[in-house]
């Protein structure tokens, strides 16, 4: 608007060329100019409004005050040939900006008033759609800026809602103003640098995309881990895919954007997961735990499907045990649930040592996540038995399958669990005649 007080100072000076010489002859000056906007139809947003109004003070200042040197007795003597000669100058500009002049009165004085009546003369913007383009967008990443992208689109539309898009350089700069406040004000974006772009129109889109700063403290990697007692864990591989891409994402994201929204990318994540075909072909209930961990961040997932039990293991004990010398066993376990977190499961152990097998039949109830406890009858040993099992952290959980009976108590045992990946584990074995061995262990 700069350029237009020259062109107001040329247009002075072409229809009165004495007007330079004789205001820096007077006494009486203008110290200061106060604009006020009105509109007779329709409305602006308030941003564009106080816009408009600071760009027109500059404006009449420079043309008043700079060029006329403020000389406010000639001011009032050609009140008249003042007023259309503003008029026609910042009539051109307006009208670019999809506004005409109805009227516009000067009240001179040292506190010069000038009152400008308004007409909205194009099409104007009804919405906005905000879109932050960052980490990928995932749906899980998505979700996490929903929340933002709302806001930032409820600002615009406050206070540049209605605003005319004729000129559309100038509405995009308008709405890159209005957007750079909002954003220097959300939480966690302070290590990302941005880029804005607008398109102007009735439903006017801004696109902002993010690049995490260079030397920012971002996620440098993830582990992942899965737990099932009721899925094998060799079926899993699709969940295991899904959550893995999921994750990937978050590499590179600078840490105080994920420091604060931990919970909400846990929910996310989760709520992703249970939409996914990946977990609705188990009919599973799941249970994730996401943490951070320095720069790496950490996923747990326990699975437990809602209406059979499968698993197998085998193990190999570094000595021998029991009164036949067992040195390793295979185990299997199969059930159905007739309700909820309720199973009848049949098992059997087998000790190729000994060429042995232990077959078992019981029921039990899972304690999710992580839990389970059962009792069954061994049909080898002709005595029932006590199955459970209890998750202490993601890597680490306890068993035991104890029989009542004395003279069993070397077939008893409680183990220590540490899960090495998610098929392969050590254990640190004890039954109830004091024998103890460490073990190396798979479940499949």
């Amino acid at each position: 608007m700069r350029a237009v007080g020259l062109l107001i100072c040329l247009v002075l000076q072409a229809a009165w060329p004495p007007l330079v010489a004789h205001a820096a002859n007077t006494a009486g000056k203008v110290q200061g100019v106060r604009v006020r906007l009105e509109l007779s139809s329709g409305f602006a947003g308030a941003e564009t409004m106080a816009q408009l109004e600071r760009a027109l003070t500059e404006t009449i200042e420079f043309a008043l005050i700079d060029q006329l040197g403020g000389d406010l007795q000639y001011i009032v003597e050609h009140q008249d040939a003042v007023v259309q000669t503003l008029g026609k100058v910042i009539a051109s500009e307006l009208d670019k900006r999809g506004f005409s002049i109805e009227e516009l009165v000067v009240d001179p004085g040292v506190e010069t008033e000038v009152t400008i009546k308004l007409h909205l003369t194009q099409e104007q913007v009804g919405s906005f759609s905000v879109h932050f383009y960052l980490l990928g967008n995932t749906p899980v990443v998505s979700e996490l800026a929903a929340a933002d992208e709302d806001a930032l689109a409820a600002e615009l539309l406050a206070t540049l809602g209605r605003t005319p898009y004729g000129d559309a350089r100038w509405l995009a700069g308008l709405v890159s103003e209005t957007a750079e406040q909002r954003l220097s004000a959300l939480s966690g974006y302070s290590d990302f640098e941005h880029m804005i772009l607008v398109e102007p129109g009735r439903v006017t889109k801004v696109v902002v995309t993010f690049t995490p700063k260079p030397g920012a403290q971002v996620v440098t990697g993830y582990t992942l881990s899965i737990n099932s007692q009721t899925i094998p864990g060799t079926t899993l591989t699709g969940v295991r895919d899904h959550l893995a891409h999921e994750l990937e994402t978050f590499q590179g994201a600078p840490l105080s954007f994920i420091t604060p929204r931990l919970g909400a990318v846990q929910r996310a994540v989760y709520q992703d997961l249970v939409n996914s075909q990946a977990l609705s072909d188990f009919c599973a209930d799941a249970w994730l735990k996401l943490s951070l961990d320095g720069c790496v961040l950490r996923a747990h997932i326990d699975l437990e499907s809602q209406r059979y039990m499968l698993n197998l293991g085998t193990r190999l004990d570094m000595t021998r045990r029991g009164h036949a010398g067992y040195v390793g066993r295979v185990s299997g376990r199969a059930g159905v649930m007739p309700s909820q977190d309720w199973v009848v499961y049949g098992e059997a152990d087998y000790f190729p040592s000994a060429q042995r097998a232990y077959p078992a039949l019981g029921a039990g109830r899972l304690l999710c996540p992580g839990g389970f406890v059962g009792v069954a009858w061994d049909f080898r040993a002709d005595a029932p038995r006590l199955d459970a099992q209890q998750a202490l952290s993601p890597a680490v959980y306890v068993s035991a399958q104890v029989y009542p009976r004395h003279r069993l108590a070397w077939l008893s045992e409680i183990a220590l669990h540490y899960r090495i990946r998610d098929y392969y584990e050590l254990q640190l074995l004890a039954n109830l005649d004091g024998e103890v061995t460490a073990a190396l262990a798979a479940r499949f």
